[in-house]
């Protein structure tokens, strides 16, 4: 459960003291965007036995009908309803929060994670959410500018050339230097 929770809702999302990095405008930006989620969307789902009114009502994710005594899970934030457990899933990743915290969007349910990300990119870097206007990216994903660096020397790679080596970007030089093929003719490392 500890693992699930820590996934489905990383530290970083909503404490400041795990982003050790950010300046001081970004820190207000976490705070407030912590404080607003918790306000606005997040919730506990609960597994109970579908009472008596729920009797024949539609699991609101399958449709498929619950009957009295079958286990159910609650949901306060989106209203009288109920879900199969296994149905009680964050929209994007699938992974089941019965009795775990949950976020609503657009009567949607979320695990944490994803829904931090609806609104905020995260570093493929460190994990954080990106709270600064400006930031990279590349090969489908984001970097906060400091973290877009070469897997081997740490050198920025802003505005370089650069080649994706075990899904991490590596500067010209090092990728030329440790991974690249040497040409049969002459020697040369092929770029």
């Amino acid at each position: 459960r500890a693992r699930a929770l820590l996934q489905q809702l990383p530290p970083q999302d909503c404490d400041e003291r795990y982003c050790p990095g950010l300046a001081e405008e970004e820190r207000q930006q976490l705070r407030a965007f912590s404080a607003r989620r918790r306000q606005e969307a997040l919730g506990q789902g609960l597994a109970c036995p579908v009472p008596g009114p729920c009797h024949g009502c539609p699991c609101r994710k399958c449709g498929r009908r619950l009957n009295k005594g079958d286990p159910g899970v609650s949901a306060s934030r989106l209203g009288d309803q109920f879900w199969h457990p296994s149905c009680f899933s964050c929209h994007f990743c699938q992974q089941q929060l019965v009795d775990l915290i949950y976020f609503q969007q657009d009567g949607r349910i979320y695990c944490g994670r994803h829904h931090a990300e609806l609104f905020r990119p995260r570093c493929a870097s460190c994990d954080q959410l990106i709270f600064m206007e400006e930031c990279i990216e590349a090969e489908g994903r984001r970097w906060h500018l400091e973290h877009f660096c070469c897997l081997e020397c740490d050198e920025p790679l802003c505005g370089q050339r650069y080649v994706m080596r075990s899904g991490r970007p590596c500067c010209r030089g090092c990728f030329e230097s440790l991974f690249a093929e040497p040409c049969q003719a002459c020697g040369d490392p092929i770029g």
